[in-house]
């Protein structure tokens, strides 16, 4: 098993990202991604390999949050990466009111996604964002590979119904 240093160096930022887009607050992800560590430093003597140490850390994270969240509501907005705050370096091409339009609809994305109920958000961003397999989220979240697809399948429709709602909401202002 490798070191706590080196698990820490993989695995901060990957945790770290998944937890911003959990909980849509940079402050809060960052205190969630050291207690998620402080967690697993404290459990890693139990750990037993019957999954890999990423997909267990994910299980942490995950458990932090609602252990955090149970006591309060995160009042932020989902962020994915700094680059998205900022003109991203492909985009320098762009006309400034395009910029400014793609931003607006990553924006309307991202707070669709986080007004999802939590199981929903949890999983589109495990398998959208972290890139992890059916079977990686079945083993974080305790559930098997078929539930993992069918509730994967069922938030990209939410999804799709919330954002659609959305879009007709900013037409009618205009």
């Amino acid at each position: 098993m490798r070191n706590l240093k080196e698990m820490y160096i993989e695995l901060r930022e990957p945790i770290f990202g998944y937890l911003l887009r959990l909980s849509g607050e940079y402050d809060l992800a960052e205190e969630l991604t050291q207690e998620t560590f402080l967690r697993a430093l404290q459990a890693l003597p139990k750990f037993r390999n019957e999954s890999s140490l990423k997909t267990w850390l994910y299980a942490i994270a995950r458990n932090t949050y609602l252990s955090k969240m149970s006591k309060e509501r995160p009042k932020g907005i989902v962020l994915t990466s700094f680059a998205e705050v900022f003109m991203e370096s492909g985009e320098s091409h762009m006309d400034p009111a395009e910029q400014l339009l793609r931003k607006e609809q990553s924006l309307s994305i991202k707070r669709t996604i986080y007004n999802l109920p939590e199981t929903y958000r949890t999983v589109i961003i495990l398998r959208e964002f972290e890139e992890l397999s059916y079977g990686e989220i079945a083993k974080i979240l305790g559930k098997t590979e078929n539930w993992v697809r069918v509730t994967f399948y069922r938030a990209k429709q939410k999804l799709k119904e919330a954002y659609a709602d959305l879009e007709r909401r900013m037409e009618s202002e205009d």
